[in-house]
């Protein structure tokens, strides 16, 4: 069952497309320092259950509560109470282990990018529905000391990676971010081959979990590249833009722009959508967007008024709306009215690019979501 406190049991999808949903966590072999990766795939499929128990926890292990608890500054016996109360077992709107979908010959790639304290996990409710509209979603898990908490396996034993904490300010700051950059771009770039390898016939890729067979060779001439494109959410904005040349379009959610240096501003290129909180960003966040934005004539910027930096994860629908509100998840504009127009506005982008996406603000999401370049100082140029 949920928590004492909690929404419903599934974190069910709020712009729900035609397909349902398959998940399959893959870990690929090497070290924290090394090359391998931690990434959960969402997918098209046909399947059908109805046991609550092929749809994955949202929250697999207590660790990821207390690493979560160390970026907020509480402990971990409160991270126990809250995960015990409102998060209890809660589910992701996936089925694991699932088959890929038949009812289409081809599905384009998406490669996600967390934000600072994220997982693999916390972005369900937008990962699997883009999934459910015909896109196969790779949510990756950095091993950069970024997420929350995740790990690596080596010769039968485990390896935590926790989170670093820096204090803002610190001489060190800039350089510790930039290279975490570097490193999240590698981890996006070796997802991506992983891929186009399965795509192309090769040999299926080792998942060092040890879990239950999967036909990977299901993914055999079934992925297409030709819009690949990387999704990113805060520092996961600032990836989706150091990665872009490795991909066709680059979205920004709430981009957090800090640890990019001149040259990987200056290198993204490729068409971006930036869909902004108002609310959370500032001055010179705003100054980086608007260097990169004559960068191509695709770009398009979008703030949205009311939310909460937070809308793109799933912690805003982890609680009940009035519990949403004490955790400061829960903006004036309603979250699911948020999260609902940026899947929409991702899927128009991707589809028909910035006109597409224009066209859609301007005939649906005019009246809180807005062309102008604003921040909590009401910066506007």
């Amino acid at each position: 069952m949920g928590g004492l406190i909690s929404s419903p049991q599934i974190l069910t999808r709020k712009v729900p497309g035609q397909f349902r949903v398959g998940c399959k966590d893959l870990m690929t072999g090497g070290t924290s320092e090394g090359q391998g990766i931690f990434m959960r795939i969402y997918y098209p499929t046909d399947s059908e259950v109805t046991d609550i128990s092929s749809y994955p926890l949202w929250l697999p292990r207590s660790e990821y509560a207390h690493g979560l608890g160390e970026y907020l500054g509480q402990s971990p016996q409160k991270m126990d109470l809250i995960a015990a109360t409102v998060v209890g077992d809660k589910r992701q709107d996936c089925i694991e282990n699932a088959a890929l979908s038949m009812k289409q010959d081809k599905f384009p790639v998406i490669v996600f990018s967390h934000g600072l304290g994220g997982s693999r996990t916390f972005y369900s409710t937008l990962c699997t529905s883009l999934a459910s509209h015909g896109y196969v979603v790779v949510a990756l898990e950095h091993r950069d000391h970024s997420a929350c908490w995740t790990y690596t396996l080596t010769n039968q034993s485990e390896d935590p990676i926790k989170i670093k904490l820096i204090e803002k300010g610190h001489p060190q700051e800039f350089k510790i971010r930039n290279e975490q950059v570097e490193k999240r771009v590698a981890e996006c770039v070796s997802a991506l081959r992983i891929l186009e390898h399965l795509n192309s016939g090769g040999q299926a890729p080792e998942n060092i979990l040890l879990r239950e067979d999967f036909n990977w060779r299901q993914f055999d001439g079934r992925l297409d590249f030709f819009t690949v494109a990387i999704v990113g959410h805060s520092f996961g904005g600032a990836t989706s833009l150091a990665a872009a040349s490795y991909f066709q379009k680059s979205i920004v959610l709430d981009g957090w722009m800090f640890p990019l240096n001149p040259e990987q501003q200056e290198l993204a290129l490729r068409p971006t959508l930036f869909l902004n909180i108002g609310d959370w960003q500032w001055k010179e966040n705003l100054e980086v967007m608007r260097k990169v934005l004559p960068n191509n004539d695709g770009n398009l910027l979008l703030t949205i008024n009311g939310g909460v930096h937070q809308i793109f994860s799933d912690f805003p629908f982890i609680f009940p709306p009035w519990l949403a509100r004490q955790f400061g998840v829960q903006g004036s504009t309603d979250s699911t009215i948020c999260i609902q127009a940026a899947i929409e506005l991702v899927l128009a982008f991707l589809e028909n690019g910035k006109n597409g996406a224009q066209k859609l603000k301007d005939e649906k999401f005019s009246s809180f979501i807005t062309n102008e370049i604003l921040g909590r100082e009401k910066f506007q140029g």
